[in-house]
């Protein structure tokens, strides 16, 4: 009786679920209910069709049961999830999503919407750009970019009928549809759907738009702006980032070595001081990353410009960013730090002079080291740095994971003041030099500033520390890097080419040896 019993209850559990099935048919599958109607198929073990009536019965039912626990389960997690306060904050689905109000898309149409150009950042690995010396014909000046994949980053493993990183026919991608918890709020999953680059509308696209030299969109729509500051921000956007970082990241340097050197052994030692120039950076790094890239470091972007494709009149921007952060961080900390250097200068007890705490501000070597030996200091210090920074920006390598870039820099910063700083105070940034140094000056320490050592401030600061950098991006393109974009890797003729376009350029502005501009011309073409 008992299996009679359980196989009329299996067979009204059949007409029950086609019953459902078919009113569901009459409406528009929804996007979370397909989802877990496939999670549910591939949880679904295979019916074993030779087994009796009473046990596929009871089966189906054990089945129905616990989807229904498990739906109510879910079900309970979510209210209680939303319902729960917490000391911690809200608790979210996802740690990683962030609430959007339903009408923010309207009122910002730029939220979420990925970046249209490369960043040459040192928050994440470089891009791949094609340059002009990498074709068999001149690009036209352009520059065209390829979307690179971070190494280190976990990624979802892409479902069944689901294809990575492109739309399905309800605007959602894999990753959305590999986590389980998505589709829980219908507002919030339509909001990520419109703030999804990859929406069903567009296609894929392997290549960025192109920018030209200058950096700047060849074509394109104005973004909207609410007012005229918004305006001037979108604009000078990169070098108002690359400008703050710069100077959160020198105002807190300097406050720490203007500390010890006023403070002596009570505001702590020389492994504090690099601690902080480390640490520095990182958050410097933080603060821009995103926007400008945080090169922080004039050599950076030169080096970047040379070997990377970073475009050359943008390059000129960050240059003059990063000296004009340096030297508000250099104002910022003589106000902050004016009672103590004063204090300090009049306390003879101390052995803490004024000429002592300008030290503080700029750099200078020993009085005992050498200018050769005080110059291959900074040289290798550069060379060492730029290479690292190329080692973490090729995706071909072993790059950090994902937010590692900055605070392994910064290790990188501390490492190489611990190594290099104690000969010729650790410069290792042309910026951090001559902005601080401009405030020694402003401040009355006199114009001895820029003449000790000869002029310390130029072929050590800026010569030693460009030159370094440029051999340590060459000694690791020659050596690792496989990609076209550097200058190393270009093919000889396209390389003796371009010298040959170049040198024509530079004679014909400024009318120096036009004679030869004919024969230059002549070899030019042999080339192509």
């Amino acid at each position: 009786m008992s299996d009679e019993q359980d196989l009329a209850d299996g067979r009204q559990d059949r007409n029950d679920d086609l019953n459902t099935i078919q009113e569901d048919r009459s409406e528009p599958p929804r996007p979370q209910n397909r989802q877990n109607n496939m999670r549910q198929d591939r949880q679904r073990p295979p019916l074993h069709y030779r087994s009796t009536g009473s046990q596929r019965a009871s089966r189906y039912s054990q089945l129905r049961r616990r989807q229904t626990n498990q739906t109510s389960r879910t079900n309970q997690t979510s209210q209680t999830n939303q319902t729960t306060p917490s000391l911690a904050g809200p608790r979210e689905p996802d740690p990683n999503s962030t609430y959007v109000h339903p009408e923010y898309h309207d009122m910002n149409p730029d939220y979420g919407k990925t970046n249209e150009e490369p960043i040459w950042g040192l928050a994440k690995p470089l891009p791949r750009v094609v340059r002009p010396g990498m074709r068999r014909h001149d690009g036209g000046g352009t520059t065209s970019a390829y979307p690179t994949g971070q190494k280190g980053e976990s990624e979802p493993v892409p479902e069944l009928e689901a294809t990575p990183d492109q739309g399905d026919e309800h605007g959602q991608t894999g990753r959305a549809t590999s986590d389980p918890r998505v589709g829980a709020n219908e507002d919030t999953t339509v909001h990520q759907e419109m703030s999804n680059a990859d929406a069903p509308d567009r296609v894929s696209r392997p290549v960025e738009d192109e920018v030209t030299e200058d950096g700047s969109k060849p074509y394109g729509g104005e973004a909207e702006h609410f007012n005229k500051w918004s305006r001037v921000r979108h604009r000078l956007r990169e070098p108002f980032a690359e400008w703050l970082g710069t100077t959160v990241a020198m105002l807190i340097g300097l406050c720490a070595t203007l500390a010890i050197s006023t403070g002596g052994g009570e505001a702590g030692n020389k492994l504090a001081l690099y601690w902080a120039w480390g640490l520095a950076i990182t958050v410097g790094i933080y603060i821009a990353g995103g926007v400008s890239g945080g090169h922080l470091n004039p050599a950076i972007s030169i080096c970047l410009w040379i070997y990377r494709g970073f475009p050359g009149r943008r390059c000129i921007y960050y240059v003059v960013a990063q000296i004009m952060g340096a030297l508000t961080a250099g104002g910022l900390a003589y106000c902050i730090y004016r009672d103590s250097i004063f204090h300090s200068g009049s306390n003879s007890d101390s052995g803490i002079t004024m000429g002592a705490t300008g030290l503080g501000f700029y750099t200078e070597p020993l009085p005992y080291v050498r200018n050769v030996t005080a110059f291959f200091n900074e040289f290798v210090a550069a060379a060492i740095l730029i290479c690292t920074i190329f080692a973490m920006g090729d995706d071909s390598n072993a790059p950090p994971g994902a937010g590692m870039h900055s605070f392994i820099i910064g290790l990188l910063i501390f490492v190489l003041a611990i190594g290099f700083g104690y000969n010729t105070g650790g410069c290792f940034n042309p910026a951090r030099d001559l902005g601080p140094r401009l405030v020694a000056l402003m401040a009355g320490y006199g114009g001895s500033t820029f003449t000790e050592r000869g002029g310390w401030w130029f072929w050590g600061a800026w010569l030693a520390t460009i030159s370094g950098a440029l051999v340590g991006g060459a000694v690791y393109d020659i050596f690792i890097f496989i990609g076209g974009e550097s200058p190393i890797n270009y093919p000889r003729t396209r390389r003796r080419r371009s010298k040959l376009k170049k040198e024509a350029k530079w004679r014909r502005r400024l009318n120096l040896g036009r004679q030869r501009l004919p024969s230059i011309e002549e070899a030019i073409k042999e080339l192509e």
